[in-house]
């Protein structure tokens, strides 16, 4: 979709008037025709990111174009924009967009391939006007950084990164910043400008690698941070004139703690704590007694989103995701509460986020999402309560034509809970289906969440039942669960895939005769390892921008920092990594497989599927292959999208049914 037709439509949608519309919000997309075909699912969203200045005066917005983001700012009720700011070209995207006041914004320009689970690679980070002047330069390690000699003036430059702390909502011009500086592992809070860039030294870190947070009036109280042990420590300080004190040391507690705020007091400040045993916990530190309380804590799962007050910029509870999320709030009768709870009502089946911030027309952002709604911008009247939309990320896919997620809780073979989520095909009874596994990347603390899923309702759209599985290992469940996966790759960890494929079949879900395993990155890996450990379990297996040789991925990261070093002589197997490695164990794949990679993948170099279809054609295995020339890990170009869908549909309908793609 071209730009000109995303600014039409929120200029066009933010100039209609408010419509009680809250409380058929999750059906207000239009209808599409059935049945879903390829092109309604590699479709590019409308938009990454939208957020309103202030006063409402300005929307920003990233939308994505091919394999880029570019941020547009427009005035509602006008079509034309006032800006349009490209990022640095391939792979680039703008992110993180954050108004400072009115007529001012910041952002960062970050790198990232499609399928890398973890945080964009943040290269700089700029303020401009809302009408694009004045734009300023504010840290980078490209662009007019990328030497410490200014081209212009011949004075060295500093070359620096920065986060945002806070955006002091009071203070038009400044913002509080964590710096970071090449080569040392200390981190400074300053105060920056952001009208000139100027900077001035706030505290020093009592800790390497630290993170920093606020009270609600700018002060900064905890710092958190490691060093290569990778050790966590906790700082708190009651006030920015009296020294750190340690709060937690993982060490000899045995738990992580970090600050998600402050009550609108400040007399409480709440942490999300990693427990040594069990899932992730939220507990209430009291500032003045220095006494912790456990206030929100669920049997299985972590927290899935902090939730704020409607306009408020403090946390009042959590939320627990699956079909019917389930809200947990500090102080369940509050009136702020109670307002959250019938908000959240008028938007059932979905989590719906409001904003920190109210605009002069009494005005508030809400930001709703779902399994079967990839996300949707509202806008809610503080004095009526009147909901309108604002911009749908994809309104051509109406909710009723996609399947539902179920989570499920299964047992593996060493009595470990372990649990997934489930899809089945729309108007289906949910027995002896296609089934395909669907393993995640990473693998470790990356989860499968509840949310709108493109590739497992496309599956689901085209007659499969899809099961993903957070085996141990993973991430959402809790401190202990994702250790238990370290040194695990081919073993534990692939037990607990195996163990959720076996549930599928006991429970009459999957046809046992018509089951295919397909992953990318890591799941790629236990695609492979699921075909070559399971014969006769799976009919197929199918493998994305995947890692086939182990000790390929330990020697190219044995030369990284201490930190990688010392991530993966604590996570990565011991001993010969021949026997787990599938490129070494072809002859052992009975089944046809699918593998695709992109050239310019540095994540999964393509060596690795290259040695893959090489072994397996040794072993007269049958093996398609895609590889993308200008793709990297994942894929960008939607006409590459549409061909690498087009091509795992037609696998799959060949090897163990359902639709054809259309």
């Amino acid at each position: 979709m071209k730009i000109s037709m995303h600014m039409m439509l929120v200029a066009a949608v933010c100039a209609a008037s408010l419509q009680p519309s809250a409380a058929t919000a999750q059906s207000a997309a239009p209808a599409v025709q059935a049945p879903l075909q390829v092109a309604d699912f590699v479709r590019e969203d409308k938009f990454k990111e939208l957020a309103a200045s202030p006063k409402g005066t300005y929307l920003a917005v990233t939308v994505p174009i091919g394999d880029e983001t570019t941020l547009i700012v427009i005035k509602p009720g006008e079509s034309k924009p006032l800006a349009r700011v490209n990022a640095r070209g391939k792979k680039s995207h703008i992110v993180g967009v954050t108004w400072v006041s009115d007529e001012r914004l910041i952002y960062s320009v970050a790198l990232r391939d499609q399928l890398d689970e973890g945080a964009p690679y943040i290269i700089e980070d700029w303020a401009i006007n809302a009408d694009g002047t004045k734009s300023v330069q504010l840290s980078g390690f490209s662009g007019a950084q990328r030497s410490d000699v200014s081209v212009r003036t011949g004075v060295k430059k500093e070359i620096f990164g920065f986060s945002t702390i806070d955006t002091l909502p009071d203070d038009d011009d400044n913002i509080i910043v964590a710096v970071f500086r090449p080569g040392t592992s200390y981190t400074t809070v300053e105060r920056m400008n952001v009208n000139s860039g100027s900077r001035l030294k706030i505290s020093q870190a009592p800790v390497k690698n630290a993170s920093f947070w606020t009270d609600n009036s700018g002060q900064v109280r905890f710092a958190s941070g490691f060093d290569t042990d990778q050790v966590r420590k906790l700082y708190y300080r009651k006030s920015k004139d009296t020294d750190w004190a340690l709060l937690s040391d993982e060490a000899t507690d045995n738990k992580k703690m970090l600050p998600i705020g402050f009550s609108a007091d400040n007399a409480t400040a709440y942490l999300i704590s990693e427990e040594k045993n069990g899932p992730d916990s939220i507990l209430g530190y009291d500032t003045a007694s220095g006494e912790f309380k456990t206030l929100i804590r669920d049997a299985l799962a972590d927290p899935a989103e902090i939730i704020n007050p409607i306009g408020k910029r403090y946390p009042i509870g959590a939320v627990f995701a699956g079909p019917t999320p389930r809200y947990e709030y500090f102080a369940p009768d509050s009136a702020e509460a109670k307002a959250h709870r019938a908000l959240q009502r008028a938007f059932p089946g979905q989590i719906v986020l409001p904003g920190i911030s109210t605009t002069a027309k009494n005005d508030t952002l809400l930001y709703a999402y779902g399994d079967r709604e990839p996300g949707a911008y509202y806008s809610m009247n503080m004095a009526t309560k009147n909901v309108a939309p604002v911009m749908y990320a994809a309104d051509w896919l109406a909710p009723e034509k996609l399947a539902p997620m179920r989570d499920v809780v299964f047992t593996a073979r060493d009595r470990r809970k372990i649990p997934g989520w489930l899809t089945v095909p729309v108007g289906s009874d949910g027995k002896n289906l296609p089934l395909v596994m669907y393993p995640h990347g990473g693998p470790f603390g990356i989860t499968d969440a509840w949310g709108y899923d493109t590739t497992v309702q496309m599956l689901a759209s085209h007659g499969y039942a899809v099961l993903q599985v957070n085996f141990r290992g993973s991430g959402g469940y809790g401190r202990e669960h994702e250790l238990a996966g370290y040194k695990q790759w081919g073993l534990k960890m692939q037990d607990d895939v195996t163990d959720a494929t076996r549930w599928a079949i006991e429970q009459g879900i999957a046809d046992k005769a018509r089951i295919c395993i397909y992953g990318a990155s890591y799941g790629a890996y236990a695609a492979l390892m699921g075909a070559i450990k399971e014969p006769g379990m799976y009919t197929c297996a199918v493998g994305q921008v995947g890692v086939y040789d182990l000790a390929k991925v330990k020697g190219d990261d044995a030369t990284g920092n201490d930190y990688l070093r010392t991530f993966f002589a604590t996570t990565f197997n011991d001993g010969d990594l021949a026997s787990l490695s599938p490129n070494k164990l072809g002859a052992r794949v009975k089944v046809p497989v699918f593998l695709s990679a992109g050239k310019e993948d540095e994540t999964a170099p393509i060596e690795h599927t290259e040695m893959m279809e090489a072994a397996l054609k040794a072993a007269g295995t049958p093996v398609e292959t895609l590889y993308f020339p200008t793709e990297g890990h994942g894929i960008y170009k939607p006409e590459n999208k549409t061909k690498f869908y087009t091509q795992l549909l037609a696998f799959l309908n060949k090897h163990i049914g359902g639709r054809a793609p259309q």
